[in-house]
């Protein structure tokens, strides 16, 4: 198709990622409920994989289609956008936040070290399988410390709990069909989008494809924030990135024996460590108030025109 077209198409998809991961978390939610599983263990796992939908479609995609670079790009420049962006416009919404110190350390500590693993994977350009494996055995390694460390179950909202399971089951399907289709759509869209305007595809990859695809956690955690969970509207992006990074990535790039990688991906992660470390310190007391949430926005314009130059 002609590079607008292939435009038009992936807004088109970024849209319709909206609405299937807001199906897909309501359902998984009110699965997590029927069988009463923690609140934190539903989080890293069916909420995460609602939320994280459209990363892990993309990224599966790009992979069968010999297109890495669109899968990664998009998985690691979510990952700054979650980490900067949404704070920053959850704090700005709510007027700041206040965390609860002990599950926001323990799951940014964890953050880094998921960073540490992608970013010893992503040094030498080439991924192998035993490396993607181990990537995603380390998010079990999370979902099993969660789980000791927190025990609350998942309370209903409204009539969740009274949905029959057949729908909750059709509704997860339609969602996880609909997701993997557009997803197989954005990934050939931004291919047709990079070769008919000559750009590069971890480049559009990383901004357009990552903003557009963060879009479900963007407005899920402003949502949250505005309610006064300011805790979960944080840690809502910081345990998606987890899984995107550790499972999105790890999962897809497993497929294959060995997966090579270009364009500045290697620099995205460092400055993803660098985005992370900043989002710990200005949250340190607790808090994050205007001025912090303006420097976390400020530290993503700076990603942004990195990539530019």
């Amino acid at each position: 198709m002609d590079p607008w077209s292939a435009l038009a198409v992936m807004m088109g998809c970024f849209v319709g990622f909206h609405f299937l991961s807001e199906l897909l978390v309501d359902a998984t939610v009110g699965l997590a409920w029927r069988y009463g599983l923690s609140e934190s263990v539903a989080g890293a796992t069916l909420a995460a994989i609602g939320t994280s939908a459209p990363e892990f479609g993309s990224s599966l995609s790009s992979v069968l289609l010999e297109h890495p670079n669109v899968g990664v790009g998009t998985i690691l420049g979510s990952a700054v956008y979650n980490v900067t962006v949404i704070p920053g416009l959850a704090a700005l919404a709510a007027g700041g936040l206040t965390l609860e110190r002990a599950v926001y350390r323990r799951d940014v500590l964890f953050y880094l070290l998921a960073l540490v693993a992608v970013l010893v994977g992503l040094w030498d350009r080439v991924v192998l399988r035993v490396e993607a494996l181990a990537w995603v055995i380390l998010y079990g390694l999370y979902v099993l410390l969660m789980r000791r460390t927190d025990d609350g179950t998942i309370e209903a909202e409204d009539d969740t709990g009274e949905v029959p399971l057949w729908s909750l089951l059709v509704r997860i399907s339609v969602a996880v069909v609909g997701i993997a289709v557009l997803s197989d759509l954005m990934v050939r869209a931004t291919v047709d989008f990079c070769e008919g305007f000559g750009l590069s595809e971890s480049k559009v990859s990383l901004l357009l494809n990552a903003a557009g695809t963060s879009v479900p956690d963007t407005l899920a955690s402003v949502h949250a924030a505005r309610r006064g969970f300011g805790s979960l509207a944080v840690s809502n992006a910081v345990g998606s990135n987890t899984f995107d990074l550790l499972v999105c990535l790890g999962v897809p790039l497993s497929l294959v024996s060995q997966t090579p990688v270009h364009g500045k991906l290697g620099a995205t992660a460092l400055a993803l460590v660098g985005c992370v470390v900043l989002l710990y310190l200005v949250t340190m007391d607790g808090k994050l108030r205007g001025v912090e949430a303006l420097a976390l926005l400020g530290a993503y314009a700076a990603f942004v025109a990195y990539l530019l130059v």
